[in-house]
Formats: C-alpha cells, sequence, structure tokens
C-alpha cells in the first residue's frame, strides 16, 4: 500500500465512522479529551487523505496517525487491521503504552453503545447557531445539566431532537462512548413517575434482568407505597452502580413540574468508579454522565451547568418556514396570490402567531392540507389565533389547556383577567390592582398629587392614605410597600402568581420601558397565543363579575393617573 491508497482506506473510514467531512472528525477531536492535545488538524487530514505525506509515516506524522486509531477503531481486530494498512510495525516504548491503552479502551465497548434517539423534525429552520452551542456544551461537560424551556410549542423537543441526531451524523457521539438515551417524562410526576424513570434506565442498560416492583404477598397497594421510599433508594444504588465509568447523556424529554428532578439528577449524575484501576495508572475512561431536559417549567439554577430559554423565531425565520411549509412539493395546490401579497399575507400570519413555530406549522397546514385562502387565513388568525381556520382539530387548544391544568380556578381566572391589561407589557402593581379585592371608589376622596402625561406612570411623590388609627399622615415617596392603591398583601400575593406563570413560561419578564416604567421597574408581557388565550378566556367570566372588576379598575386608573 502506498500513500495514496491509505489516503482513501482511510477517508472510507471516515464516513463509515459517521463523520460526513474531514471538519467533522477534527471537531470531534477536539472534543475528545484524550486527543484534543493531539495537534490534528483540517489541513492534516486534508493532506493524509490525498496522499500527500511520505509513507511509511514518521515522526510527529506516525504519532498522529496513530491517536486516529481512538476514534476510528471499535475492536480489536480493527486495531489490528488499523496498524496494518498504516504500516505501523516495530512500535517503540512510548507507542507500545499507547497501543495497549488502545486495545483497553476498545475492549470497554465490547458491548455495543445505546443510541435511543427521537424522531427527528423534518424543519428547524432559525435554530443552527443554538444547536450547535447546545452540542458544544454538551460535549464540554463530564457531569451536568443542560436544560431548555419555554412556552408550550415554542419548539424545545424538536432542538433537543436534532441536537442528539447532530451528535450522532458527526460523530460527536464519542463523548458518550456507551451511547445515548431518550426517554419521555410526559405525564410521569412525583415519586412514582421518578420509579418509572429509574426503571425505564435500569431495563435499557442491564436488559438481561428482570426488574420488578416489589409487592406484598397479597399484592396490596398500600404496602407498596409504605415501601416506596426503601424501593426507590435501592433503585438509585443500582443506577450508580450500572452507570459506573460508563458516559452517557440522557434526554429527559418533556419534564412536568411535579417531576422531583433533584432525586432524579441523584441517580443519573451520581459518581460512582470502582477501584479496579491503580491509582497510578492512567484512566482511559473518564466517566461522563449528562442530562439535557426539556420543559416549560424552569428548573432550579443549582441544578443547571447550562440554561436555554427558548424565545420565538425571528420574524425573518417564522416567515421563511411557512413559505418553505406552504410551498412544499407536498402542496396539493399552488398558493393563489402574487408574489407580493402572499409575503404580505404570510408577514401578517406570523405577526399575530407570534412567530411561534407550531402554531405556523397549523397555519401552513391550513393552506396546504386544508385548503384555506392565505389572506382569509390570516385575516381570521389577526381577530382570534384559535379560530377553527387555524386550529380545525383543537391542537393548538389543547396544549394551552394542558398547561393551565395544575392552575388554581382562581389563578386560572386571574390569569383570564390579564387581558384586560392590553398585549403591551405591565408592571405589577397594574396586575394587582386588576385582581384586588378593594373598591377604589373608596378612595376618590383622597387627592392624588400625581403629575404625569397620558400613557406614562406618575413619578411624582403623592399624599400617603391615613391608616385607621390616622397615624401615619403627610406625604412621602411612593414605594411598593407603601403604595397607597395597591395593598401590599395584593402585591405580594399578585408577585406569587406572576412568578408562578413565569416560572412555568406561561408570562415573560421583560426589561423595563422608559414609555411607561423607571428604569429599576420590572415589566411582564404576554406571548400573543397566550394572550390569545387569555381573552378567550375572560370571555366566559360572568359579565356581572367583568363589570365590576373593570370599573374597579378604572377606577383606580383614574385615581393613579389624575
Amino acid at each position: 500500500m502506498d500513500a495514496i491508497q491509505f489516503g482513501k482506506w482511510i477517508g472510507e473510514r471516515r464516513r463509515r465512522r459517521g463523520w460526513s467531512s474531514q471538519r467533522a472528525l477534527i471537531d470531534a477531536i477536539r472534543h475528545d479529551p484524550f486527543l484534543k492535545d493531539s495537534r490534528i488538524s483540517e489541513d492534516f487530514m486534508a493532506r493524509l487523505e490525498a496522499g500527500r505525506l511520505v509513507y511509511p509515516f514518521r515522526g510527529h506524522v506516525r504519532r498522529q496517525v496513530l491517536a486516529l486509531a481512538w476514534l476510528l477503531c471499535s475492536t480489536s481486530r480493527e486495531v489490528q487491521t488499523y496498524l496494518q494498512v498504516a504500516s505501523l510495525k516495530d512500535l517503540n516504548v512510548e507507542e507500545d503504552k499507547w497501543v495497549q491503552q488502545l486495545y483497553a479502551h476498545v475492549s470497554g465497548r465490547a458491548h455495543p453503545s445505546i443510541e435511543l434517539l427521537p424522531a427527528r423534525p423534518q424543519h428547524l429552520i432559525g435554530r443552527d447557531a443554538l444547536v450547535q452551542e447546545i452540542v458544544d456544551q454538551l460535549c464540554s461537560l463530564e457531569h451536568g445539566v443542560c436544560a431548555l424551556t419555554g412556552m408550550p410549542g415554542i419548539g424545545k423537543s424538536a432542538v433537543a431532537s436534532v441536537v442528539v441526531h447532530h451528535l450522532v451524523a458527526e460523530g460527536y457521539s464519542r463523548v458518550f462512548h456507551q451511547g445515548i438515551i431518550t426517554i419521555s417524562c410526559k405525564g410521569r410526576r412525583g415519586t412514582r413517575g421518578l420509579l418509572s424513570v429509574l426503571h425505564e434506565v435500569i431495563r435499557l442498560l442491564s436488559p438481561s434482568q428482570k426488574h420488578d416492583v416489589p409487592e406484598q404477598s397479597d399484592g396490596t397497594l398500600p404496602f407498596w407505597l409504605d415501601h416506596m421510599d426503601i424501593h426507590l433508594s435501592g433503585l438509585i444504588d443500582q443506577v450508580r452502580i450500572l452507570l459506573m465509568d460508563k458516559s452517557i447523556l440522557f434526554l429527559l424529554d418533556d419534564l412536568d413540574a411535579q417531576f422531583p428532578l433533584r432525586t432524579a439528577l441523584d441517580a443519573l449524575l451520581g459518581s460512582t468508579r470502582h477501584n479496579a484501576v491503580h491509582p497510578t495508572e492512567h484512566r482511559q475512561g473518564v466517566a461522563r454522565h449528562v442530562v439535557l431536559t426539556t420543559s416549560r417549567h424552569i428548573p432550579s439554577p443549582t441544578f443547571l451547568s447550562y440554561h436555554h430559554h427558548l424565545q420565538p423565531l425571528m420574524h425573518h425565520n417564522a416567515c421563511a418556514l411557512l413559505y418553505s411549509l406552504s410551498s412544499s412539493t407536498c402542496a396539493t395546490a399552488p398558493l393563489a396570490l402574487h408574489a407580493e401579497e402572499q409575503e404580505q399575507a404570510t408577514a401578517r400570519i406570523c405577526d399575530a402567531l407570534g412567530n411561534h413555530p407550531l402554531a405556523i406549522e397549523l397555519a401552513a397546514n391550513s393552506v396546504v392540507g386544508r385548503g384555506i385562502p392565505l389572506d382569509l387565513l390570516a385575516t381570521n388568525i389577526a381577530l382570534d389565533p384559535f379560530h377553527p381556520v387555524l386550529d380545525n382539530n383543537g391542537e393548538l387548544g389543547a396544549l394551552f389547556e394542558h398547561a393551565f391544568s395544575n392552575i388554581g380556578h382562581e389563578q386560572q381566572q386571574h390569569f383570564a383577567l390579564l387581558a384586560l391589561l392590553g398585549p403591551q407589557a405591565f408592571s405589577l402593581e397594574s396586575a394587582a390592582a386588576l385582581i384586588q379585592s378593594e373598591q377604589w371608589e373608596q378612595l376618590e376622596s383622597f387627592s392624588c398629587l400625581i403629575s404625569a402625561r397620558p400613557g406614562q406612570r406618575a413619578t411624582a411623590e403623592l399624599e400617603r392614605l391615613p391608616d385607621p388609627d390616622n397615624q401615619r399622615k403627610g406625604s412621602a415617596e411612593m414605594t411598593r410597600a407603601d403604595n397607597p392603591y395597591v395593598s401590599f398583601q395584593t402585591l405580594t400575593s399578585t408577585a406569587l402568581e406572576l412568578g408562578y406563570l413565569v416560572n412555568d413560561s406561561l408570562l415573560e419578564r421583560v426589561g423595563p420601558d422608559d414609555r411607561y416604567s423607571s428604569s429599576d421597574e420590572q415589566l411582564y408581557q404576554l406571548h400573543p397565543l397566550l394572550y390569545a388565550y387569555a381573552r378567550n378566556r375572560v370571555q366566559r367570566l360572568p359579565a356581572s363579575y367583568l363589570d365590576a372588576v373593570w370599573s374597579n379598575f378604572q377606577a383606580y386608573m383614574t385615581c393613579f393617573y389624575k
């Protein structure tokens, strides 16, 4: 064999191992803890595969060719073939030691790695940079969690799916030698949900064993519940042992807010190592236990190494997605509008849907699958994004109904009232004034020393309301705690309710807006779909109740902006 023949051979081997390009292989080398210092560059691979290096190899070229076997071989027989084809004979002491480490490395892969991956979405526009960032972060971790959060339908699972497929397709999965495991956590709550996840992990890692839930001889449920904690602790220990010295990526998809993530991470990220390797010997397998999660619920920052809160698509990407889907080869009929009209209707639809990926897919389905004219669709969506012309099967409505299923009736009612504040950003005080029970008409007798232009919050000092004992009089600067129009208790309870919505990705915090607030004020805003959902829900409330709330709020606004 000569240099050109070897170049063709190693290029074909690279492609068979899953690296479609030389750059992809170099990226994998840079993320591999044992090869990142080997100085193997894209230029080196190009010259090697082109047959431009002297064969048989010598010096640092020989060392780099030998190092490549770490990624290009997975069995002992493949190592033998590689050494023979590369003409790597008469090994010196250092090379022989490396080859022995290589044999130990591939023998640890005696069992094929697990690749339990979700379905890959056909279209994912505008997320390429985010996908690559997450890939780099996952490969940099030894033990840690990367969380993807966002509102319903924003594309969390789609992004996670593309990430794990990218890891496999581009060879990054070599970082996780024992595999990538995807577990759907939808509907799994509390300790029972955690038990089912741990049982699934054990079943995947040791399929030859049976793992049954312990039962009393009579099979009674109370016995099982009484011993749940003991069974859970045993499962955690078992998972830790099975993960010992393994490198695995777990994708926990669609986590519920009631899922005990802290306990799950105690099992999946727990570090357990055996003592078979002498302390002075170099470890050849750094165990990597990495977890990627998707959820509406934002986990505690103490759990997370990285956190990405997914936002709607950029407007031009949303329009590109709608155009791509509605102009695809599977379309039953061409779009009836001229190019300019089509562009305008597409922009109106994306604006009304807040550039929401799932809603845009439904819009494309209405155009392609049901033949709804694009301009008619845009007009109806502008009036109501949940109109059957878009959401014929109720998929979008059901998604949001499920998102609010864990929220109490009173809190759902308060969320609906937020629609009365309009689609623009609003303050904590405005939300509290809207839902508090006191009647503002009772406060109109007090003078409000407020100077403000229409549409702006007041910043001047105002007179305090006297307390019941008439012991606090005079004027002072208004603070949230001393707000004379919204009680401190109401502010606190409203902040808790809004905080719950923010934590569940049903409300967004936005930065201060000079038109409405001082520079240090926190504002909130509903996504256009959540605003439309709240508007639809508020219409279900009794008219008499809404009249009282609105009259009460108008009295507050009259007093506050007088």
